[in-house]
């Protein structure tokens, strides 16, 4: 219990603070992503290194910090932030059992990291958050009024995000993550 509430804290806190500090880069139009999305990366390296049982940390963490900079929960605009937000956080985790059923989820091999295979993952999570919430968010013109941009934009700042998240955490935090054998 103890390891799955500190598992879950670290996962609510990546998720939380990688999404605070890129909301100076948010674009007015949701339509937009914004042009790094870090909390694409914390989301994709939870389930990574703490396995499935992080998806309450991860989901806790992007409603807490969607709350703190969108404001307001019922108006429309919100409930489908809300929503975007759970597809973020169950597409790591969807994304790593299609890769476990092609048997290309080989990410760790004793302390080492399989890159190849963490950006493939980073990119086939991006690809199904931004499909999947292209069939949730409304494109009839009024919030989503092009979509091609907006699959365009989502795409490449989740997977820009994820990148660069996944690379500074693996850059600096390699030796204690092979200390208490995360990896």
């Amino acid at each position: 219990m103890k390891q799955f509430l500190t598992y879950n804290l670290i996962a609510f806190l990546a998720v939380l603070i990688s999404r605070l500090i890129i909301v100076p880069f948010d674009h007015v139009d949701i339509s937009i992503g914004n042009y790094i999305w870090l909390p694409m990366g914390a989301a994709i390296l939870a389930p990574l290194l703490f396995g499935f049982k992080s998806l309450p940390g991860v989901v806790a963490g992007y409603f807490l910090a969607t709350f703190i900079s969108k404001g307001g929960v019922w108006e429309a605009i919100h409930i489908y932030s809300y929503l975007g937000k759970l597809i973020d956080s169950v597409a790591p985790i969807a994304s790593i059992l299609m890769m476990r059923f092609f048997h290309l989820s080989d990410f760790f091999d004793s302390g080492k990291i399989n890159y190849a295979h963490v950006m493939f993952l980073v990119i086939l999570a991006s690809f199904v958050a931004t499909v999947a919430k292209v069939f949730v968010y409304p494109m009839n013109g009024k919030i989503i009024p092009d979509p091609s941009l907006f699959i365009q934009t989502y795409l490449m700042s989740d997977i820009l995000g994820g990148v660069v998240f996944i690379y500074l955490i693996f850059k600096f935090f390699t030796p204690q993550l092979i200390k208490n054998k995360l990896i």
